[in-house]
């Protein structure tokens, strides 16, 4: 009768303790408090109010100032293990604030943040924390964005794919319009927006990376482009077509063209803290 080898009693290999050692390790890093890695690695955030969990899961309270109410929510994420095949950093993130309501994945490479399917709604009570305006009372659908957005150099020695700016977006924002009444110069003007969507895509445009908004009303027609750089500068162009739903504009130019340009840092109206 055959003996049974006695190498089936061996201790196990150094390679089984050196993998058992690095899940031990990362388990207790998933494990060790976000308000503690918040401290050490971020402590001057003003953005973050209170913090809690752990890497694996967790909440937090944030709060943004502007130029009017300070906008504040919350953010609750839960760790994604298998981005770490794709050398990523992945998250289910949900985004609350007041009726606003987002979900999607979150994604953090070693250049570059990613935003994935990302859906839900933002209230006219969010948006009226971030711009002095009278708003209709009309949420805007979120509608599967994905965007991506690399940190990398501007150099023209650099190739394209690594230069800062988005290299991908994807998906749309909708909203049914009403009535707009902005201040400026001491006085309100106001313009009833139609309903719109926002056409979401990645474009190269002057050697710069682009995130293009594209605003189109039902008949799919075009009321105006959005261009953020990787600077965050919002270069912002309005038409004929939306200008004549303003009862005081009295241009006359054909629908298609763009008779109003603005370039601006995207968070020009934002307050530092």
């Amino acid at each position: 009768m055959p003996q049974v080898s006695t190498s089936s009693h061996k201790r196990p290999r150094k390679l089984w303790w050196l993998v058992g050692f690095i899940l031990f390790a990362v388990f207790a890093v998933l494990q060790m408090p976000a308000s503690w890695l918040l401290e050490k690695y971020a402590p001057d955030t003003p953005y973050v109010q209170h913090i809690s969990g752990n890497l694996w899961q967790g909440s937090a309270i944030w709060q943004i100032p502007s130029s009017a109410t300070p906008l504040t929510g919350t953010a609750g994420w839960s760790w994604q293990p298998w981005y770490l095949l794709l050398g990523k950093l992945g998250a289910e993130v949900d985004i609350y604030s007041e009726q606003t309501r987002l979900n999607g994945q979150v994604k953090l490479g070693l250049n570059s943040w990613q935003i994935d399917n990302m859906s839900g709604k933002i209230a006219p009570e969010t948006l009226a924390r971030v711009v002095d305006w009278q708003l209709p009372n009309t949420p805007i659908q979120v509608n599967a964005v994905s965007l991506k957005r690399h940190s990398g150099s501007n150099s023209n020695n650099e190739s394209s794919n690594k230069r800062s700016g988005f290299s991908q977006a994807d998906g749309q924002l909708t909203w049914v319009g009403g009535e707009v009444g902005y201040p400026s110069g001491g006085k309100v003007f106001y313009i009833t927006m139609p309903a719109m969507r926002a056409e979401l895509s990645a474009e190269q445009k002057n050697n710069k990376n682009l995130l293009h908004v594209n605003l189109l009303n039902n008949q799919d027609k075009r009321l105006g482009d959005l261009y953020l750089d990787g600077d965050n500068m919002l270069d912002v162009s309005l038409t004929q077509r939306l200008l004549e739903n303003m009862p005081e504009y009295q241009g006359q130019a054909p629908q298609d063209t763009s008779v109003v340009s603005v370039r601006q840092p995207l968070l020009a109206g934002l307050g530092a803290r």
